[in-house]
């Protein structure tokens, strides 16, 4: 493949309908200080360029976690990474399932359920007779529907709500333009520290999952595979500017016309602030609130046709491979259908399961990925930045940053205090019909925007609500901790617990430091002077184990002393 359709893909499977939603409805709630997401996936991808690149491209795996078993030479590991990023992949899927259902709910009457048993269904056949090529072309095609459909929204919104200029200033007056939280309390919800911080270690983690490394295998070259994360770049800073925008159109609409969705009860949802408000921009022409249909229906399906394939990839691979060395193509391939449905099947239902939950998709996305992601990538950059990483303190490692982040995660949605979000608008403009259809209300609340007697009067209207700011000097509390920091605890401390028990382990066993040098980042060999020897598997050649810790021992000499 070439980097164009490879970079494309690999946009469209991290940026799904959670964000389509997710992200207008947090800056309406919360307000902007998720800006600074937009600058930190750009970076993530310049970091990956000198991380997974040059680890993964060279080995040419089919399952990521192949690279455990040889790291750590011990097949338990690997099989722990893959449970644990099945359980990422299932979580990341199941949520960006849920989403468009909800959006299907409110434009257009779905049951919830039969929105999602469809895109679920679709998503999985085309997966299971299509392969990973089939996944890249189609995400390449629901890329441009996705841009096309916020783009269309955008423009309708912000023409709506008076111009560019009106929505900026609309927004300002509500206190939704909030750029300069410098606070370090770390149980802030948002600071410029845990968006900048936080979402780079996030981002930074995708770079060793599954559906990137397939992607960086499939390309042609080194180059092509850094051209992917460059091209990556320009594409997740205007995705994310275009969606914060999109929130802040979200804000001038609704207090301009003063009616408010969530607080006259039209949406109980936060998560369907955007389908509700694209029926009333867009639901004056027959079909063409079908254009944010299919800009949904494209983000949900990247995202699960990805995941879906990975697992079915990992599954095999790391689980099946064995039973399965004697059998035919055929048969391994429709064996791996059959997985990919299975999948699939599942994650219909556990989207179902999840179906009442009411909070911020962009917050449980985040905290549960992180919950299993965290630690996993820490076990990956642990093994290829030292030399000293063996398997016993990557075990140890990996159980005590599991535990801590799973025990942060869960008592922070059981125990942990809310976030305060800002005020909501007025409901004077509202229709006084009860009732919760964005088609009954359309044509009051979108009269009400080119009313002479209403206009844009709304946008020089000062607001006195008084903001709720999370309060500094209530006793602290770890469960409490801004979910943002989820990503850098999992990591950071599986390193350290992980270093830990490699240096007392080798003190005590006084075994001494071997590792292959092709499995270590660049940097890391160069940062502890270790030569690059190219030592290939003792499958493929008759160089033996021994002969070739004989080897790396030489190559370490210098750091060992």
């Amino acid at each position: 493949m070439g980097a164009l359709p490879v970079a494309l893909s690999l946009f469209a499977t991290f940026h799904s309908a959670i964000s389509l939603l997710g992200t207008p409805a947090e800056v309406y709630t919360y307000g902007t200080m998720i800006v600074y997401s937009t600058i930190v996936p750009s970076l993530s991808f310049l970091f990956m360029i000198v991380t997974s690149v040059p680890l993964f491209y060279p080995l040419k795996l089919t399952s990521v976690n192949e690279y455990l078993e040889r790291r750590y030479n011990s097949k338990f590991v690997r099989i722990l990474g893959t449970f644990l990023g099945i359980i990422s992949s299932v979580s990341y899927m199941t949520i960006s399932l849920l989403s468009p259902g909800l959006a299907l709910q409110t434009v257009a009457g779905l049951p919830l359920w039969l929105s999602i048993v469809v895109i679920g269904l679709i998503g999985t056949f085309y997966t299971t007779i299509g392969g990973l090529k089939s996944v890249i072309w189609t995400d390449v095609f629901q890329t441009f529907i996705i841009f096309g459909g916020i783009i269309v929204i955008l423009v309708k919104g912000s023409y709506d709500s008076g111009g560019i200029e009106n929505v900026m200033k609309v927004a300002a007056d509500n206190s939704r333009m909030i750029f300069d939280d410098i606070r370090i309390d770390p149980r802030v919800r948002h600071t410029v520290w845990d968006q900048s911080i936080g979402g780079f270690v996030y981002w930074a983690s995708l770079g060793f999952s599954q559906s990137t490394v397939q992607r960086i295998s499939s390309v042609k070259s080194p180059q092509q595979a850094n051209g992917v994360f460059f091209l990556s770049v320009p594409l997740a800073f205007l995705y994310k500017t275009v969606l914060i925008l999109s929130g802040l159109v979200l804000v001038a609409y609704f207090f301009v016309t003063e009616c408010d969705p969530l607080a006259a009860g039209y949406v109980t949802n936060a998560n369907q602030l955007m389908p509700y408000f694209v029926m009333l921009t867009l639901g004056f022409l027959p079909g063409l609130p079908g254009i944010y249909i299919a800009t949904i229906f494209s983000g949900a399906l990247s995202t699960l046709s990805s995941g879906l394939n990975s697992l079915a990839a990992n599954t095999v691979e790391d689980f099946l491979s064995h039973c399965l060395t004697k059998k035919s193509e055929a048969t391994v391939t429709f064996i791996t259908k059959i997985i990919v449905s299975i999948y699939g099947l599942g994650i219909i239902g556990l989207a179902y399961l999840l179906r009442e939950f009411s909070g911020p998709v962009t917050q449980l996305t985040y905290s549960a990925i992180s919950a299993a992601s965290a630690p996993l990538t820490g076990l990956f950059f642990f093994g290829a930045a030292f030399p000293q990483a063996e398997v016993v303190g990557g075990l140890f490692g990996i159980s005590v940053g599991l535990a801590v982040n799973i025990w942060l995660t869960l008592g922070s949605f059981m125990y942990g205090s809310r976030a305060p979000r800002l005020p909501l608008g007025t409901t004077v403009g509202c229709s006084s019909a009860n009732t919760t259809s964005a088609w009954a209300v359309a044509r009051n609340v979108s009269s009400a925007v080119t009313s002479p007697s209403t206009g844009l009067t709304g946008i020089m209207r000062s607001t006195t609500k008084t903001i709720t700011y999370f309060r500094t000097d209530k006793e602290f509390s770890l469960y409490d901790l801004s979910y943002s920091w989820s990503p850098v605890i999992g990591v950071t401390v599986t390193v350290i617990a992980g270093l830990f028990g490699s240096v007392i382990y080798r003190t005590l066993s006084k075994s001494p430091v071997t590792s292959d040098p092709a499995l270590l980042f660049p940097w890391a060999k160069r940062l502890w002077c270790i030569k690059d020897i190219a030592l290939d598997s003792p499958k493929e050649t008759n160089v033996t184990k021994g002969d070739q810790e004989l080897a790396v021992i030489t190559s370490l000499k210098s750091y060992s002393s």
